[in-house]
């Protein structure tokens, strides 16, 4: 039976993070990454960019192969992890191989939630995940006129935009009554449809899909209001579930997700989890940059150093021609608010404020100011003190 130090199972950032952490700190201990993927890992977060776009499966690697050889991390390709063995430190894989480890990193992911609509399964109805989705889904809407998005959250523009670009007509449904809800107040949501809509674009808010229409294939959409939307290829973008199952018939202790501290160590001893996969103060974060954070502490602690994981200030970069937005901290919650406007040039800033400290931003159609009030979002700076270096802005 083959023996490992530290075994991986899943190779998304967050597997490939806590990899290099470990080599970092053990240049002997043997590594192993188990994939169920046919590639090495790759920028998770560019698959819808290459919606519209050819490209080649190199130019979407985090790395190359040689730098897996170099570092000495050997990479199991096209194969699934059926059983964690948690009382004799084992996996049973699909074809039958057993590994034994001594720390094990569970680093599942998650799958595009699909929620449950009649007629879901029909033709045409797809979700964008992995580089065997864009391959797929790249192949089907070649031969779609009229495509919708299910989700109007960051995800579902930025592939509705890349949809666009293919010349197709395109759907936008949102369940929210406005886009980027979670990022965006009202006032600004409501510039950022209008702009879309000048773009071409078919909104619609406050709505969900009831049905799919069609009869092996998907060819039209019902709403929830009653009206029905003629459309050859759907495509879902309304979130994300933890890959658990792998986990739920072993001691592992899980909600949505598995349930890490703050060494990213689960309930079990010598086991930890990263990435989509986990639950952390009853949350799921499900972001790129959170899973790269993760994996490094969790590659760190399984390596022997001591490190904590603290959720940086969510923030949200949004490009899509000449829409440029950036949004941070909490614009939900605050005492006060400040703005600054110039409609000449398409600009809207706000700055929410709670006990006189900066607690959150938006900047609409000027971003470059972004790492400037990212920082002091993040450092809760006093509002005063960032408005007398920021002069623009105003009441």
């Amino acid at each position: 039976m083959e023996k490992v130090k530290y075994l991986i199972i899943g190779n998304g950032i967050a597997g490939l993070s806590a990899a290099k952490e470990i080599r970092n700190n053990d240049s002997e201990g043997s590594i192993t990454i188990i994939s169920k993927e046919a590639y090495n890992t790759y920028y998770r977060v560019r698959l819808t960019e290459y919606l519209s776009k050819d490209f080649t499966e190199e130019q979407l690697l985090v790395n190359k192969k040689s730098w897996y050889e170099e570092k000495n991390i050997k990479v199991l390709l096209n194969k699934i992890v059926e059983k964690i063995d948690v009382d004799n430190l084992k996996v049973r894989l699909d074809d039958s191989k057993e590994i034994e480890f001594e720390k094990l990193l569970i680093a599942t992911g998650s799958s595009p939630f699909i929620p449950p609509v009649a007629g879901k399964y029909k033709q045409g109805v797809l979700a964008l995940r992995t580089l065997k989705d864009l391959k797929y889904i790249k192949n089907y809407f070649d031969n779609c006129k009229e495509i919708t998005v299910i989700g109007g959250g960051l995800l579902g523009l930025e592939a509705a935009w890349a949809l666009k670009k293919l010349d197709k007509t395109v759907n936008i449904v949102e369940f929210a009554p406005y886009l980027l809800s979670k990022q965006l107040d009202k006032e600004l949501s409501n510039k950022l449809k209008e702009k879309l809509e000048r773009e071409g674009f078919k909104i619609y808010l406050s709505a969900s899909a009831e049905e799919i229409l069609g009869e092996n294939k998907a060819d039209g959409i019902l709403l929830n209001n009653g009206k029905e939307l003629k459309t050859n290829g759907i495509l879902f973008s309304v979130g994300i579930r933890p890959n658990i199952d792998l986990i739920r018939d072993t001691p592992l202790k899980f909600v949505k997700g598995i349930i890490v501290n703050k060494n990213l160590r689960t309930n079990i001893e010598n086991i930890y989890a990263a990435g989509d996969v986990i639950e952390i103060d009853g949350k799921v974060i499900g972001l790129w940059t959170s899973a790269n954070e993760q994996g490094k502490v969790a590659g760190a602690n399984m390596s022997g150093k001591t490190m904590e994981y603290t959720e940086a200030k969510l923030f949200t970069s949004l490009l899509l021609g000449d829409i440029k937005i950036f949004s941070v901290g909490d614009i939900k919650e605050f005492d006060d608010s400040y703005e600054y406007k110039d409609e000449s040039k398409g600009i809207h800033h706000k700055l929410f404020i709670s006990e006189g400290k900066l607690t959150g931003g938006i900047l609409f159609g000027d971003t470059k100011d972004m790492a400037r009030l990212k920082k002091a979002v993040t450092e809760k700076i006093d509002i005063e003190s960032y408005l007398e270096k920021n002069y623009l802005l105003i009441k």
